[in-house]
C-alpha cells in the first residue's frame, strides 16, 4: 500500500491538512482532507451549471450552448490547450430537440362533392407516437384496438387493415368484460387486466396489420384531445390523431358512433363495418421533430507520451424543462437543474483540470471531455468516438464521473463519504489500485467489476471500443431526474474526494508500461441490450442484440449480440442492420420492441437484414434469458 507521503506526492495539488474525522486509511494513516477552497469552488460550479437560468441543460438548447462557453473558458482559463474542432474548444454534433405540436392537424371527409372537414373548432391533436405526414384511406372502427390472447379479445379480427385509417377508443374494455383469473390458493378469484391497454401499443398493432393512420377517441364526454405529450419517446411511424367523439359522429352519424362504441364494451362484439360505402377520410399529423446543435467541450493537457493518454469525462447536459427521461411525469414544463445529474461530475472533472494543470507535466497526455448528449442516448462521447480529436489508438483509459454529488446524503457529514465504482474489472490493476486508493482519501468504495448496471453512461461508449473504463458513482435517490435535483443538496466535500481519487488513478493509469483491456475478465461479456418488455401474453423473450441508439433508420443498426444470445447463434453481427422479425417489419427500435412484445419462447422467426448493403435472412430461435 501506499504511504502517505507516496501518496502526497500523487496528491499535490490537493493537500494542505489531514482529516481528523472522516475515516483512516490502512495502516492507521490519516486520510488527505479536502481544503476548504477545493470545497467553495466545487460548491459554486455546481451552483452555477444548476441555477434556474441554464433551463436544465438540454441538449441542442440555448441554456447547454450558454453552459458549454462557460465550460470552455474555465479550460482556457487554465492554460489548457484546445482540443475540439478547428483549433477550438467545442466540437458540434446534431441532436433531436423535443418533439412538439403544430396547428395544423385535421381530419377531413372525402365525399364525391370533394372534402369537408370534420374536427371544427374543437380540433385535433397529434400524440406523442405519431409520425408527421398525411395518410388516407377507408375509415375502419377497431374498439379499443387491443388483441389479446389470454382474454381472447381481439378488436381487430380479421380485417384487411391495408391502407386504411383505423379508429379505436382509447382504455380498456369494462372490468365486468374480462376472464377471470385462476382462482387463488385461499380460493378467490381475482379480474384483472392482462392485455396492453397503451396507446402505442395499441397503435403499433393497428400498424402491423397494415393501417396508414390512427385516430383515437377520447372518452365520452371529453371536448377536447389529450394534450401531446413530448416525455415520451415512442415513435410508431405513422400519422396517430387524438380526437374527441364528436369527430366521429360527424364521421359515421352520431346515432352510428354511439352503437358502435358501445358494442365494443361487449366481447366479440366490437367487429363492425361502417357500411357498405366506404368512408374515405384524410388526417394530417403535425408534429414538429427538429434538429439542434449539441456541443462536447473538450482540452487537453499534454504529457511527456501522447501514447498514454487518459480521457478525463464527464456530462454536462440534463433534461431542460423534463418531458423524455423526466421521474416527475406531473412536473413537465418545470426546470429540471441536474445538480448532481450531472453538475456534480462536471465539476469534479474542472476540479481536476485545475490541479493537474497546476502540477508537474503528466507521463501522458490527458484528455478532459465534458459531453453533451448524454441523456438522448450518449451521443456526445459517441460522436467523439467516431470522430475523435485525440488519436483513439492512444487512449488507455477512460474515467467516467456521472453522479458524484450524493457520497453522503444530504445533511449528513459525520459519515465516511461512499462511492459506487463500476468497470473495475476492465484492466487488471483497476481492482487493487481502487481497494488501496479508496481509504487513503476516505472513500469508502463498492467495487464493481462490470461496466455495466445503475444505467448506461459515457463510459460505454469506451467500453464497446474495448477501452479500460471507470465510472465513478455516488447511486440513484428520489431526487433523480426531478427539478428537485438541486444544488443545496450535493456533497461538495465528498467530490473533493472523489477528484483525489481520481488523480491517483490517472497517475497510476500512465505509470505502467502497458494497460490493456481484461480479456480474461467474465463480467465483460455481457453486453447491454434494449430491455425485452413482457408480451401481451404473458411471455418475454430474448433476441440478444445491442442496438445503435441514434440511428433513424429504415431499420435498427447492431452494434453488436449478447453472448450466448438467439441473435448471436443465428450468425448476426455488428453492422447488420434489422429489417424484419417474423411478421413485423422494422422501421426503429419501437417496432423491434413491439415484435418481442407479440412473439413467445420457441418461436423460430425468420429475420431478414441488410450486411454491407446486401439483403439476407435467417431464422432466430427465441428464448427467455433464464433458458440461456
Amino acid at each position: 500500500m501506499q504511504t502517505l507521503a507516496r501518496l502526497a506526492l500523487c496528491l499535490s495539488p490537493f493537500i494542505v491538512a489531514c482529516s481528523s474525522s472522516t475515516g483512516s486509511a490502512a495502516g492507521g494513516e490519516r486520510a488527505v482532507a479536502a481544503t476548504s477552497a477545493e470545497v467553495v469552488r466545487l460548491s459554486q460550479d455546481v451552483a452555477w451549471l444548476a441555477d434556474d437560468a441554464r433551463e436544465g441543460r438540454r441538449a441542442g438548447t440555448e441554456g447547454e450552448r450558454v453552459s458549454a462557453l462557460w465550460l470552455a473558458a474555465r479550460l482556457k482559463s487554465l492554460g489548457l490547450e484546445a482540443a475540439g474542432t478547428s483549433g477550438s474548444f467545442l466540437q458540434e454534433f446534431q441532436v433531436p430537440l423535443a418533439p412538439r405540436a403544430g396547428e395544423a392537424s385535421l381530419v377531413r371527409m372525402e365525399t364525391d362533392r370533394g372534402s369537408r372537414m370534420v374536427s371544427e373548432w374543437k380540433g385535433v391533436l397529434p400524440l406523442f407516437c405519431s409520425e408527421a405526414g398525411a395518410a388516407e384511406g377507408p375509415l375502419v372502427f377497431c374498439g379499443f384496438g387491443i388483441d389479446s390472447l389470454d382474454q381472447q379479445w381481439n378488436d381487430f379480427g380479421e380485417r384487411d387493415l391495408k391502407g386504411a385509417i383505423v379508429v379505436m377508443l382509447r382504455g380498456t374494455p369494462p372490468q365486468s368484460e374480462l376472464l377471470p383469473a385462476a382462482p387463488s390458493s385461499g380460493g378467490t378469484v381475482e379480474h384483472s387486466a392482462s392485455f396492453d391497454g397503451s396507446i402505442f401499443q395499441k397503435v403499433m398493432g393497428a400498424k402491423h396489420r397494415g393501417a396508414s393512420g390512427v385516430i383515437v377517441l377520447q372518452e365520452a364526454g371529453a371536448l377536447q384531445p389529450a394534450a401531446f405529450d413530448a416525455g415520451q419517446s415512442a415513435r410508431a411511424g405513422i400519422p396517430t390523431l387524438s380526437a374527441p367523439r364528436s369527430v366521429f359522429e360527424a364521421l359515421v352519424g352520431e346515432a352510428r358512433a354511439r352503437e358502435l362504441c358501445a358494442a365494443a364494451d361487449r366481447r366479440g362484439q366490437s367487429d363492425f363495418g361502417t357500411g357498405e360505402k366506404p368512408i374515405i377520410v384524410r388526417i394530417v399529423a403535425d408534429v414538429l421533430r427538429e434538429q439542434g446543435t449539441a456541443f462536447n467541450v473538450l482540452a487537453r493537457l499534454p504529457g511527456r507520451e501522447r501514447a498514454r493518454t487518459v480521457v478525463i469525462g464527464a456530462h454536462y447536459d440534463h433534461l431542460g424543462l423534463g418531458g423524455e427521461g423526466s421521474m416527475a411525469a406531473d412536473r413537465a414544463g418545470e426546470i429540471h437543474n441536474g445538480a448532481d445529474d450531472n453538475a456534480s461530475g462536471t465539476a469534479v472533472v474542472l476540479e481536476l483540470a485545475r490541479a493537474m494543470a497546476a502540477g508537474p507535466v503528466p507521463a501522458g497526455d490527458v484528455v478532459f471531455a465534458l459531453w453533451s448528449g448524454e441523456e438522448l442516448g450518449l451521443l456526445g462521447s459517441e460522436y467523439w468516438c467516431e470522430h475523435p480529436t485525440q488519436d483513439l489508438a492512444s487512449v488507455r483509459a477512460n474515467l467516467n464521473l456521472d453522479m458524484v454529488g450524493r457520497a453522503r446524503a444530504p445533511g449528513e457529514r459525520s459519515s465516511m463519504p461512499a462511492m459506487t465504482v463500476l468497470g473495475a474489472g476492465t484492466a487488471v490493476p483497476f481492482e487493487a489500485w481502487l481497494e488501496e486508493g479508496g481509504p487513503a482519501v476516505g472513500l469508502k468504495l463498492e467495487i464493481s467489476r462490470s461496466g455495466f448496471g445503475t444505467g448506461g453512461s459515457d463510459h460505454m461508449s469506451f467500453m464497446k471500443r474495448r477501452i479500460p473504463v471507470l465510472h465513478f458513482f455516488t447511486g440513484v435517490h428520489a431526487d433523480y431526474h426531478k427539478p428537485s435535483d438541486d444544488s443545496d443538496k450535493v456533497d461538495a466535500e465528498g467530490m473533493a474526494r472523489i477528484a483525489q481519487l481520481g488523480s491517483v488513478l490517472v497517475s497510476r493509469v500512465q505509470s505502467v508500461e502497458q494497460l490493456g483491456w481484461n480479456e480474461d475478465e467474465p463480467d465483460l461479456k455481457q453486453t447491454r441490450e434494449a430491455p425485452p418488455a413482457a408480451s401481451n401474453r404473458g411471455f418475454s423473450v430474448w433476441f440478444g442484440t445491442v442496438p445503435t441508439y441514434g440511428f433513424e433508420g429504415p431499420g435498427l443498426l447492431l452494434q453488436g449480440t449478447s453472448e450466448g444470445s438467439p441473435a448471436q447463434k443465428a450468425g448476426l453481427l455488428a453492422g447488420d442492420i434489422l429489417l424484419q422479425v417474423g411478421d413485423v417489419r422494422i422501421d426503429t427500435i419501437h417496432d423491434f420492441v413491439y415484435a418481442l412484445r407479440i412473439y413467445k419462447p420457441g418461436d423460430v422467426v425468420l429475420t431478414r437484414y441488410l450486411r454491407k448493403g446486401s439483403e439476407e435472412s435467417v431464422r432466430v430461435a427465441l428464448i427467455t434469458r433464464a433458458a440461456q
